[in-house]
């Protein structure tokens, strides 16, 4: 597996974006696909029904240099989210009702357009300490 170093934690509060260090993720994790990876940020969103999500927003640069079909990616999702997201979650003593896993071939700002962006995503139930997953 990569490096395990703390990552910068955005939360979404009434509009504003909060910081805060997180602990427990890692920079570069090994995926199933075996292509190489890295976090672009982590975001906790709290929602208009007071549900709480979990974003892991990864950049994989041969989705457009292979070029990869999500296909080729499919078991990377669960397992950053068992694997990843689980750890993420317990070690920050944090609770979700939702985990969305992002895939992208470049860094893109969060909740803007992004046409040129090639961009994979997943979501996942946190349910009994297990990612059930919800297809959008």
């Amino acid at each position: 597996m990569g490096n395990m170093r703390a990552f910068l934690n955005i939360v979404a509060i009434g509009g504003t974006l909060l910081g805060a260090t997180m602990a427990g993720a890692e920079e570069t994790p090994a995926v199933p696909s075996k292509q190489a990876l890295y976090l672009q940020e982590s975001l906790y969103e709290t929602r208009a029904d007071d549900s709480r999500v979990l974003r892991l927003r990864y950049v994989m640069p041969a989705i457009s240099q292979a070029p990869l079909a999500y296909g080729d990616l499919e078991a990377d999702f669960p397992y950053l989210c068992a694997k990843v997201a689980l750890a993420v979650l317990t070690e920050n003593g944090e609770a979700v009702q939702q985990v969305i896993i992002s895939l992208a071939d470049r860094e893109t700002p969060f909740g803007e357009p992004a046409p040129e962006a090639i961009q994979f995503f997943e979501a996942f139930r946190v349910e009994d300490g297990a990612c059930i997953w919800e297809g959008f």
